[in-house]
């Protein structure tokens, strides 16, 4: 965080109360372990149910933690690395020996996701 300016301390207390709940913290680590996900996929992972995970899904987008794609009648949610890079900085610089460690993580995009048949079936 280079200036330090109010605008960017402002984004990053925003980055971080949103992180700081436990159900939106286990999404975000979940969606990093697996990559791009279902709503119905991170159910079945986190066990968190309905409406409670979509609550917690709009608010991880409306934040811009997380990316949403629509596929037929399924919304894939992915984490947004871009939106972590000002955290990941603030966070390396209390724990500069957990810097590689934790820059790793936020910033690298999950794995593309795999083609499924039906979805094969649907582009011919």
């Amino acid at each position: 965080m280079a200036g330090n300016d109010a605008h960017d301390l402002e984004a990053l207390a925003e980055v971080m109360r949103t992180l700081g709940h436990d159900t939106r913290l286990r999404l975000i680590a979940t969606l990093l372990e697996q990559g791009e996900k279902s709503v119905s996929e991170i159910e079945a992972l986190t066990g968190i149910g309905q409406p409670g995970l979509s609550q917690q899904l709009a608010i991880l987008r409306k934040a811009e933690l997380v990316q949403a794609r629509r596929a037929a009648k399924q919304v894939y949610y992915s984490v947004a690395p871009e939106a972590f890079v000002p955290a990941t900085a603030f966070l390396n610089a209390l724990a500069p020996g957990a810097a590689p460690r934790i820059a790793a993580t936020a910033i690298t995009p999950p794995p593309p996701p795999r083609g499924s048949a039906a979805m094969f079936a649907k582009l011919l």
